[in-house]
């Protein structure tokens, strides 16, 4: 996925490698699509989350 615009809605995992760093619902992305918020349950409720070489993210498609 190179542009992020696409994935509002969504439920995705970040991962680095084989590791699987954070996991949330897309609530927003920057108009470049490089810099999403993820919302998220538990203590930390959002996350700033910015395209970095060598992450990637894995889609979840829900029904």
């Amino acid at each position: 996925m190179t542009n992020w615009r696409s994935l509002v809605g969504h439920t995705v995992q970040i991962w680095q490698g084989n590791d699987v760093l954070d996991e949330g619902l897309v609530e927003a992305v920057t108009a470049d699509g490089t810099v999403l918020w993820l919302a998220q349950t538990g203590a930390i409720q959002r996350r700033l989350v910015m395209k970095e070489r060598g992450a990637g993210l894995w889609v979840r498609l829900m029904n």
